[in-house]
């Protein structure tokens, strides 16, 4: 079993394997007399699992061992880890022995006895040799990064940043670990909003196990990879013991197990884990540092996607800002015009009634004179709506206009506005019907603003029916998502409402003919102030669905009550 002694990163162990005791203690002696920390092995068994656990910078073995020799330490050093020195120790001179270990890549060949200089000289060219093989494998892996960086920043650049896409890039690198590396057990695994990693794509894995699998940090090979950070590469799964696995369990069929975590700046957001090679072989120090580019790919695909995403995201608000800024000047353009057009029709009907009143005055009778003060008043009557719609739409998408609330007969202003267009319904030959049931309930709001709406809404019945039509109110209690409203509904015998422009209806300055052919009638604001007005006293207007000829608009204005908890929900 090896001992520890102040070992760390930083300062690196030496590994000594030797099956006589007391020649392991006499090297310890002579090494940490010199300041370098030990690890003990007496089997040469023991050191796949050593030199992946700890951080050994050397190792001296000796080389005639029972079980494993010391020529097969060299070569399973190699193979987990080819940068690390190995010096083979001999009770005797061999040529042909010492040939064998350093063609297999031993650095040196000592016989014993051991001249201390000789072998402490030996063990400051290890570290040294050490430290050239970590700098040129480093300078390695930052030249294949930078040119997969280039491959994998071609393919990003190619993909959209959708999940779809990203999902298919995954499944991409599973593939590539898949067929470089020749494993069977594959599991690409992501770190999930509520901390636990689950498997995002796999190879060699049942559905269930994907579906069910969630790993918390520290748990298992791959959750001790996201707390710590550090790869994994064992040798043998059961030897090492540290992680629980059943013997014969078909996921480390070769005992072998790989964990490479997938970084993102300075944070792990996932783990990359290959088990069973094919060949069935242990998995090796080549196969570490090829998953460890792997994972650096993978890692800054899932980084770069988010970019595009987000990219794109933006990229699709600025299209959608920039309709926008484009339908509100031509709305704006829109008003322009219809105001123009409202206000000249009214105002040439003034000034034209005023002048004959001026100009001819002696010469009209007394029911002439009453006809134009008629036209002047119902002119006036007509500016002063326009004027007073515009100004309300404005102050309240202005956020402006302070309510006035209180709880008031919803009727009673229904009645006011009819009694107000009394003239045009009649000119109109209109029939007005008011259906309401016993015991409605007071609306409570702004009792002017709901005046207004009311007129708005019933203007819009008046200009946009039949000559001889009917106009239908109907008011009633009713209980939406479980608060209390009025329901008020208005409906008239025109056309229809243009199925194109139902899902605008409510926006400023549309303007709906009797017919799809017809001309405009009207600003195109009234249905914009019902909208704010009902907004801002917290309730809801919608164009019922059509039945028959004309529309039909529904409004829901809550209670007091309902109006409290809408506020304070809010």
């Amino acid at each position: 079993m090896a001992a520890t002694v102040n070992a760390d990163a930083a300062h690196p162990s030496i590994l000594v394997v030797d099956d006589a005791p007391f020649f392991r203690k006499t090297l310890r002696d002579l090494l940490e007399g010199q300041g370098y920390p030990v690890l003990e092995a007496a089997s040469g068994a023991e050191v796949s699992d050593i030199i992946t656990r700890y951080p050994v910078g050397a190792v001296l073995t000796d080389i005639e061992m029972p079980e494993v020799s010391g020529p097969e330490v060299l070569r399973r050093v190699k193979r987990l880890r080819p940068e690390l020195p190995v010096i083979v120790i001999s009770s005797h001179h061999d040529f042909d022995a010492a040939r064998e270990v350093l063609r297999d890549g031993a650095l040196e060949y000592l016989v014993k006895p051991l001249d201390p200089t000789e072998l402490f000289k030996a063990v400051e060219r290890a570290g040294q040799s050490l430290a050239a093989s970590l700098q040129t494998a480093e300078a390695l892996l930052d030249a294949q990064r930078r040119f997969s960086d280039l491959v994998l920043l071609q393919e990003v650049g190619e993909a959209t940043g959708t999940e779809e896409n990203q999902q298919l890039l995954l499944d991409k690198i599973l593939e590539l670990v898949r067929d470089a590396m020749q494993v069977e057990i594959i599991s690409l695994m992501l770190v999930e909003k509520d901390g636990l990693m689950r498997i995002r794509s796999a190879s060699g894995l049942t559905p269930e196990i994907v579906e069910r699998t969630r790993v918390a940090p520290g748990q298992g090979v791959s959750g001790h990879v996201l707390a710590t950070g550090n790869e994994i590469l064992l040798e043998d799964i059961v030897r090492d013991g540290r992680f629980p696995c059943r013997e014969g369990d078909v996921a480390y069929r070769t005992r072998s197990a790989l964990s490479m975590p997938i970084r993102m700046r300075d944070r792990v957001i996932g783990v990359l884990n290959v088990n069973n090679k094919v060949n069935g072989d242990s998995l090796s120090a080549a196969d570490r540092n090829l998953l460890r580019v792997i994972a650096h790919q993978t890692a800054l695909a899932i980084e770069n996607f988010k970019l595009v995403a987000n990219l794109r995201q933006q990229a699709l608000d600025l299209v959608k800002s920039n309709r926008t800024l484009q339908r509100l000047h031509q709305a704006r353009s829109q008003l322009v015009c219809n105001l123009s057009t409202e206000l000249k029709g009214p105002l040439l009907t003034l000034r034209g009634a005023v002048d004959v009143l001026s100009n001819c005055r002696g010469e009209l009778s007394v029911e002439e004179t009453g006809t134009y003060l008629g036209k002047i008043n119902g002119e006036a009557q007509r500016l002063e709506r326009l004027l007073s719609g515009m100004l309300c739409l404005f102050s309240l998408d202005s956020g402006g206009g302070e309510l006035e609330q209180s709880s008031f007969s919803l009727n009673e202003v229904i009645e006011e506005a009819a009694q107000a267009r009394a003239d045009d319904i009649a000119l109109a030959s209109l029939q007005v019907v008011l259906r309401q049931v016993r015991g409605v309930a007071p609306v409570y709001g702004d009792r002017d603003k709901t005046l207004t709406l009311v007129e708005a809404l019933l203007d819009n019945a008046i200009k946009f029916n039949r000559q001889g039509g009917g106009i239908r109110l109907r008011l009633e209690n009713a209980i939406t998502d479980g608060l209390g409203y009025v329901y008020f509904q208005i409906s008239n015998d025109g056309q229809p409402i243009p199925e194109s422009m139902v899902e605008n209806i409510f926006e400023q300055h549309l303007q709906l003919g009797n017919s799809p052919g017809d001309k405009s009638i009207g600003a195109g604001i009234g249905l914009a102030v019902c909208r704010a007005v009902v907004e801002r006293m917290k309730g809801k207007i919608f164009l019922e669905p059509p039945q028959g000829e004309g529309a039909t608009f529904g409004v829901l204005l809550p209670t007091r009550e309902s109006y409290g908890v809408i506020k304070n929900v809010q």
